[in-house]
């Protein structure tokens, strides 16, 4: 081979390098163990990424604290939560963004107390609460104006999910805000008794995926468009009664794999109790002034209200819906 040929040639082999790296690219999403967010494992089981030429993998993690965490530290790139959540990290200075609702909890987080007790007789006294963020004090607070009661009524506590529950057995707790299957505990094995849902107040605990700005904006869209897209296909095929028992076989697996005394109808259960959103209500919850904006504009009048505003924000400061309405689009 002639000599000025030999830089060119390893020119060449550096650019094929490069580019097979860059399709080789595997986008790490976060979630725990909650039913709504089962359709990243169906579309991991099912290959419905593979389909589309994406590298996807789901990472399991205990509680949604530990995923922020995991994301800060930018071992994963996109992750599961509420959106009330992401505003508060937000507040606190983090750029970050949600990418889409996906679905919301309709019943799967409860106000509990023991039985025969109420929320009054503990005035000035202590709430547990699975994540102190606006996501589960928007919640509690729907609750509490119902019953004539404030957040400054009681000392807000952040325990997780599972230590929640068993505190709240033994009786050290008069009242918890915790989610399935950890808040059916409370209730079996902690006399307890459920005060208010989720879906008494529908649409107040709206979730998404998300990633930090940074992450985001180094992602070729079509690799967005192509995450949403095995998103949407999952939903579609857990939705369909023909792959009811392969769903849940995916439930035991993966979703609920550390929690092996999990039955059937306690998938079924919790599947009443969230709204995993379909490609029409999908489109109703992400457009432009559609429902996600309606939430966020709320939850703003919320946290002025109980002076938690610690850093103003408009809906789209938080949310960008480019990439899921351009995928609904051509659906």
């Amino acid at each position: 081979m002639p000599s000025f040929l030999k830089p060119v040639l390893f020119t060449l082999c550096m650019i094929i390098a490069i580019v097979h790296v860059a399709e080789a690219r595997q986008y790490k999403i976060a979630t725990v163990a909650w039913i709504g967010w089962s359709p990243l494992h169906v579309a991991a089981a099912n290959g419905f990424w593979d389909d589309l030429g994406m590298d996807v993998a789901v990472y399991d993690y205990d509680e949604p604290i530990v995923i922020l965490e995991a994301i800060k530290a930018r071992k994963i790139d996109l992750a599961m939560d509420m959106v009330g959540s992401l505003v508060g990290i937000y507040m606190k200075g983090e750029p970050v963004v949600a990418i889409a609702e996906t679905n919301w909890s309709h019943g799967g987080d409860k106000v509990i107390v023991h039985k025969g007790d109420r929320l009054i007789y503990h005035k000035n006294g202590v709430i547990g609460v699975f994540l102190k963020q606006p996501s589960c004090l928007f919640f509690l607070d729907r609750y509490l104006q119902q019953v004539n009661l404030r957040l400054s009524d009681f000392r807000i506590v952040e325990i997780n999910s599972w230590d929640l529950s068993e505190q709240f057995i033994a009786g050290r707790l008069p009242a918890i805000v915790n989610y399935e299957p950890w808040a059916t505990d409370a209730i079996q094995y902690g006399n307890g008794e459920v005060l208010a849902t989720s879906a008494d107040f529908r649409g107040c605990i709206p979730e998404c995926l998300w990633g930090y700005r940074r992450t985001v904006n180094r992602m070729p869209a079509e690799d967005i468009h192509n995450i949403l897209r095995g998103w949407i296909k999952a939903v579609r095929w857990l939705q369909n009664p023909d792959n009811q028992a392969a769903y849940y076989k995916i439930l035991e697996e993966r979703t609920f794999k550390a929690q092996a005394n999990l039955t059937r109808d306690d998938f079924a259960a919790m599947l009443d109790n969230v709204s995993i959103h379909d490609a029409g209500e999908l489109y109703e919850r992400n457009r432009n002034n559609g429902g996600l904006f309606g939430y966020l504009q709320a939850l703003k009048m919320f946290l002025e209200k109980n002076d938690m505003l610690q850093k103003p924000f408009t809906p789209p400061d938080v949310f960008d819906n480019q990439w899921i309405l351009h995928v609904l689009k051509n659906e």
